[in-house]
């Protein structure tokens, strides 16, 4: 098993973001990587179409090209170390849980890029699920214990739903290209 680049971390790319890109959000970008990884089963993505702001900043395209091989090898390893980019735990809570819908956001935005496809039951639960998520309501978080459990437990949820989707659309993807036949749309 070949060893995966590590992620950017979430200061880092804000820094190199908000410079050419100064209303994004890291969270919601990684989101929106991952979504598009998934929906095109982990085909090779062209950063600067998929982020054409990028295209200014040749640091920015290889933070992306970091992001997209650590992402892709951890979901096509079913590896328990993916991770999405949020902020750190020292954040308050109610930026970090603005910053989890986004990336929810961004995945949903990412995986929408490829015309649908037939899901499972659980896969389209859990789309679903992050649909509620992405627009939760963070400007009135406690910061207390049941809302930082809440939260984690919320992060863990999607990190988890976000693999199982990969692996059942990188099936479906897999089964379409050894077939010769176009899966549904």
């Amino acid at each position: 098993m070949r060893e995966a680049p590590v992620l950017p971390n979430y200061v880092e790319l804000a820094r190199v973001f908000e410079k050419i890109m100064p209303n994004s959000n890291v969270a919601q970008i990684h989101g929106l990587l991952c979504g598009a990884i998934c929906a095109k089963g982990g085909a090779d993505i062209e950063m600067a179409k998929l982020f054409p702001l990028a295209k200014k900043s040749k640091k920015a395209l290889t933070l992306l090209d970091q992001m997209y091989e650590s992402s892709y090898h951890e979901l096509s390893e079913f590896s328990f170390q993916f991770s999405l980019i949020l902020p750190t735990d020292s954040v308050d809570i109610n930026t970090r849980a603005e910053s989890l819908g986004l990336w929810c956001q961004g995945f949903l935005t990412g995986l929408g890029q490829v015309p649908a496809t037939e899901v499972s039951e659980e896969v389209n639960e859990a789309l679903e699920d992050m649909m509620e998520i992405s627009k939760i309501n963070f400007g009135d978080i406690a910061t207390n214990d049941e809302d930082e459990t809440a939260y984690f437990e919320l992060v863990e949820y999607v990190r988890l739903s976000i693999l199982m989707i990969f692996h059942e659309l990188k099936k479906d993807t897999q089964v379409t290209t050894h077939n010769d036949t176009p899966s549904i749309h």
